[in-house]
């Protein structure tokens, strides 16, 4: 496995696996949770058969604890508030959902795959937004500096994110399902999409793709590019999904047309502790705020 087969072989398998089990009725919470972690240790697997970089490895990373730790509070803490607020959200727009007849518009009578696959192009609209912001504002890239901080990519960067970023995301992204009335195995279904793509453009898999397919397939050299400490790079290629909103909306960078360089944050400002990067959005807003004070 390898080269132009790694993407195919792993995202396929690990997609008609998930379709498999919903269509088979089995629980999407138990069926989805047990797909997550078998894709963890698939990829983790592959990292050392077939590094992309073999300077990178998730077992000489020193910053790898401190990426486990984001990950556990992102699983134990941020999604289930994040997806309790969201849903909170949903039931203070119950009244406009109903108002407006969002309930009805969602085609609930079509196979599963169509369904998924409107719920797809709706996610990724949204999350190619979200991204965008957390880019686009100082108060927001504080919290998402730490998910680009650091210059190796491998399976834990994944979940190297702030939990302040994750509860941000939870809530926002689902709202136009929710709001549609996209039942639990589509939402699970998209869950698991975002997942699978999401390990394997943060893995260090050798993966290859003809030119053509960055503009429509999550490419591990898209992504990279996205992490690259050029910030004209880093501001391109947002969605993770695919690279159509990034050509409709002028902010895609092809990666064979554009040299990589180094990963992580010119001039870093994050810090290399686990508590301190936790605290370092807070007191990059308490900066902001005395010298605003002062002015």
């Amino acid at each position: 496995m390898g080269g132009f087969v790694a993407f195919p072989l792993i995202m396929g398998g690990f997609v008609a696996l998930a379709f498999w089990g919903l269509e088979r009725g089995y629980d999407p919470a138990a069926w989805g949770a047990g797909l997550t972690v078998l894709n963890f240790f698939v990829i983790l697997g592959a990292e050392q058969l077939l590094p992309r970089n073999p300077d990178m490895n998730v077992f000489r990373d020193r910053q790898s604890l401190n990426d486990i730790g984001h990950g556990l509070l992102l699983a134990t803490l941020a999604r289930p508030v994040g997806g309790a607020l969201s849903v909170a959200t949903l039931g203070l727009l119950a009244g406009f959902r109903q108002q407006w007849g969002l309930g009805t518009l969602w085609p609930a009578s079509a196979s599963l795959p169509v369904q998924f696959a409107l719920a797809l192009v709706l996610w990724t609209f949204s999350d190619y937004w979200i991204h965008r912001s957390l880019h686009s504002f100082d108060r927001l890239w504080w919290f998402h500096a730490v998910h680009h901080d650091t210059p190796q990519m491998h399976i834990l960067k994944s979940g190297r994110l702030h939990f302040g970023e994750e509860i941000f995301n939870a809530v926002l992204k689902p709202v136009p399902l929710l709001l549609l009335g996209a039942p639990p195995e589509v939402m699970v279904g998209v869950g698991l999409w975002i997942v699978f793509d999401g390990n394997l453009v943060h893995s260090n898999i050798d993966q290859r793709f003809p030119s053509w397919a960055h503009y429509f397939v999550p490419t591990v050299q898209l992504h990279n590019l996205h992490h690259a400490q050029d910030r004209r790079h880093q501001d391109s290629n947002y969605s993770g999904s695919t690279a159509v909103w990034d050509v409709v909306f002028g902010t895609f960078s092809h990666p064979d047309r554009n040299p990589l360089g180094p990963l992580g944050i010119e001039n870093n400002p994050v810090p290399p502790g686990f508590v301190a990067q936790l605290a370092f959005p807070f007191r990059r807003e308490r900066r902001a705020q005395g010298t605003a004070e002062t002015t």
